[in-house]
């Protein structure tokens, strides 16, 4: 099996993501504007229980497969890589379809009791996507775990062209009969682009990447050899799991908390969702750039298991080092242009002032809400899952009181919310850096972070220029305009400032040797 350096697999899937996330906002933008607040708030509040189920269904394995494969792949011990797939793939199989049939039986009765009523399709549709989305999760840990991030990053290109191209003429077709057929129109088409994804790592699977099972082991034969697997899995999977769904169960209880905050100032379900749902338009754009954070996650549990697994302290102290470095270099300009240019971008997309002004509000916490992520996968990858589930558990905990208390107590609204997830990432933040410093050297490169900051302040110069010198044409072109000049200025001062070395660039997937060779020729780089 191909292995990819930490790196490089970061960098593939973060080059996957980018080009889903904006293929993905083709559908948001066509949300927005065909379902308005109130559909984007549906989604909104379905989102948590579909997580949830999907957190019930999966078992944290995809996590657990990953580094399991990691560490036995480093061993040399490919007949339990074997088993760990084929196990994770019965146990998730079994487990989706049993929540399957349990979630749609209450469905009415949650979405009539605790949510909007109008959400009861896209409830059902989103219950019926677990299945599919449970078993291609298994199929991207374990590519995760052989460090061979090529399939996954094409099976979420496929999934999210297919999810594009089905589901916008579904949206057309089915929203003239409601805002509850239109959001079941957006779920039917995520369940079909998911399942082409899902279908297409296991083509490659059974075509190309098969080497690693010679064999299949009978089932029954699977029980019996495949203990020590099973414990291998659960001892990474438990605490993961609990962690996941204590966030989970917050996640899920958060709208019921916020429509009764709202009830308690006498604002009505209806208007509640609407409200709800600029906030999840402002959060889809402020989680945008956290595609390069979620790649890092995704790729640093096997990296630091195996390294752990190896007893190589320095290198899981330098995979620390690389995290923080690579997300401040993205979080740093992404609060700036936030900051500056979200009005413009939330009114360009979604038509929507109030998503505009909650995102401008969150810009500051960037930095807090991406590396939050990539810290947890860390703990998760030196086998303290437990850690992140007190740090999780806590956190929560504020969240839903500070919910309660900022939008039913103090006022604030919507904009309360905003602040309860603003201050509950903060708090997660620094308690996963304490317990990571009391399990591994932590030796931050203060000077690459400072360049960071004046990189990013060069570049919020010309941002905040094109923001006073085109304020009377398009807010779109206001967006392009910053977004283009602020990202060129960004990189040349990284550039210049040796914070991303040529040789660094020349290690990119594909492009990288060409543009090194280009750089090349400008003064005073090489």
């Amino acid at each position: 099996m191909a292995k990819q350096s930490f790196m490089h697999g970061a960098i593939v899937l973060a080059a996957a993501g980018g080009t889903t996330k904006m293929m993905g906002m083709m559908i948001q933008v066509v949300i927005a504007r065909e379902l308005g607040a109130q559909g984007f708030g549906l989604f909104q509040t379905i989102n948590p229980i579909f997580f949830m189920l999907l957190t019930i269904s999966t078992l944290a394995l995809p996590a657990a497969l990953s580094k399991v494969i990691a560490e036995n792949l480093a061993l040399g011990n490919a007949a339990k890589v074997r088993r760990a797939l084929w196990v994770a793939h019965i146990t998730v199989v079994v487990l989706s379809l049993t929540v399957c049939l349990g979630a749609i039986a209450f469905a009415p009765e949650i979405s009539n009791r605790w949510l909007d009523p109008r959400g009861f399709l896209p409830l059902v549709g989103a219950i019926l996507r677990i299945p599919v989305v449970c078993l291609s999760s298994i199929m991207s840990g374990y590519y995760m775990g052989t460090q061979n991030q090529g399939p996954p990053a094409a099976a979420w290109i496929i999934e999210t062209a297919v999810r594009t191209i089905v589901t916008i003429p579904l949206i057309l077709a089915l929203n003239p009969h409601g805002i509850g057929y239109g959001a079941l129109a957006v779920m039917i088409g995520a369940g079909i682009g998911e399942s082409a994804g899902y279908l297409y790592m296991l083509w490659r699977y059974l075509t190309r990447d098969k080497r690693l099972l010679i064999q299949v082991t009978p089932v029954s034969g699977v029980i019996a050899r495949a203990s020590g697997t099973i414990r291998d899995l659960v001892e990474v999977a438990l605490p993961t799991t609990i962690t996941n769904l204590c966030g989970i169960v917050a996640y899920a209880a958060e709208p019921v908390i916020i429509y009764i905050a709202f009830a308690h100032v006498g604002i009505a379900r209806t208007q509640a969702t609407a409200l709800y749902g600029s906030f999840g338009m402002a959060a889809e754009l402020l989680f945008l750039p956290t595609v390069l954070s979620s790649s890092i996650s995704s790729v640093v549990i096997p990296a630091v298991s195996e390294a752990a697994a190896m007893q190589n302290e320095r290198l899981v102290s330098r995979r620390l080092n690389q995290v923080i470095q690579a997300t401040f270099m993205i979080a740093l300009p992404s609060t700036v242009f936030f900051i500056l240019s979200g009005h413009d971008l939330a009114h360009s997309l979604y038509k929507d002032h109030l998503a505009g002004s909650l995102l401008a509000y969150l810009a500051p916490t960037c930095v807090f809400i991406y590396i939050l992520d990539p810290l947890s996968a860390i703990l998760q990858g030196l086998n303290k899952a437990l850690l992140s589930t007190v740090v999780t558990m806590f956190t929560s905990c504020i969240r839903m009181l500070c919910i309660y208390y900022f939008v039913g107590q103090a006022g604030q609204g919507i904009f309360g919310v905003a602040t309860s997830i603003a201050i509950s990432g903060i708090v997660a933040t620094f308690l996963s850096l304490y317990f990571l410093r009391e399990l591994v050297s932590m030796s931050i490169n203060f000077l690459g972070l400072a360049k960071l900051v004046i990189a990013t302040g060069l570049a919020a110069v010309p941002i905040h220029e094109i923001q006073s010198a085109f304020a009377a044409v398009s807010p779109l072109l206001q967006v392009t305009a910053s977004l283009v000049l602020g990202s060129v200025v960004y990189l040349l001062a990284i550039l210049y400032l040796r914070v991303l070395p040529i040789r660094t660039i020349h290690s990119i997937p594909w492009v990288g040797p060409t543009i090194a060779r280009l750089l090349l020729h400008m003064p005073f780089v090489s």
